[in-house]
């Protein structure tokens, strides 16, 4: 069937960041250099593809990967897209002992 709808490459890997939830990424290198030790090199900011309420980016150096969630731009409901939470929830499972990924941070800084 041509035309036909490839859901494995709409929803796997990465793609170039929309203008509208574009990075600083200066700004965030300077964010990572405070809180995690050794951070250094030139950031590379892509957003994961796929359906998320709330936009995921990978963020490359040559030495390192990381993951950052964060809440959509505008006018949002105040119990909506909690970060926070996630942040709380997955920071609470790491130091239990259950395998979730390394959560480096919290930033309340929308901007």
């Amino acid at each position: 069937m041509s035309g036909s709808f490839d859901r494995q490459d709409a929803f796997s890997g990465t793609k170039a960041v929309p203008d509208a939830l574009a990075i600083d990424a200066e700004r965030l290198s300077g964010w990572l250099a405070d809180h995690v030790p050794g951070f250094a090199g030139s950031l590379q900011v892509r957003q994961f593809k796929g359906g998320q309420s709330n936009p995921t980016y990978l963020l490359k150096t040559l030495d390192a990967s990381f993951v950052l969630r964060r809440k959509p731009p505008g006018n949002l409901l105040p119990s909506a897209h909690a970060v926070d939470r996630e942040y709380r929830v997955m920071k609470a499972l790491g130091e239990a002992g259950f395998p979730v990924p390394r959560v480096i941070g919290h930033e309340t800084d929308a901007d």
